[in-house]
């Protein structure tokens, strides 16, 4: 009888102690955020596609330089919310 793949990765799957991957254990957290990196950057692409097909290229790096800053204020001000969170456990584990 000739056995199917899926029938010998499982009978070598269970000789090594491996545990057999289903759809739910592929999903892996790390790789959920390059999806958001990427789904965002495509928004912001498409967003800078519109502004250049309505107004011109100048607007378009005006735009983009926008979109800079948001993005950089936005990681300064996640890093300094971190920051003071860390310093208030500090401090009030002391008390």
């Amino acid at each position: 009888m000739i056995e199917t793949t899926k029938a010998v990765v499982r009978r070598s799957l269970k000789k090594s102690g491996d545990a057999l991957m289903n759809s739910a254990s592929a999903v892996n957290p790390a790789h959920r955020s390059r999806i958001v990196i990427a789904a965002k950057s495509i928004v912001v692409l498409q967003s800078l596609a519109i502004v250049y097909l309505l107004t011109s290229a100048w607007m378009t790096v005006a735009a983009a330089a926008g979109f800079v800053v948001v993005f950089v204020a936005v990681k300064a001000l996640s890093r300094a919310s971190g920051q003071v969170d860390r310093i208030f456990d500090e401090e009030l584990s002391r008390q």
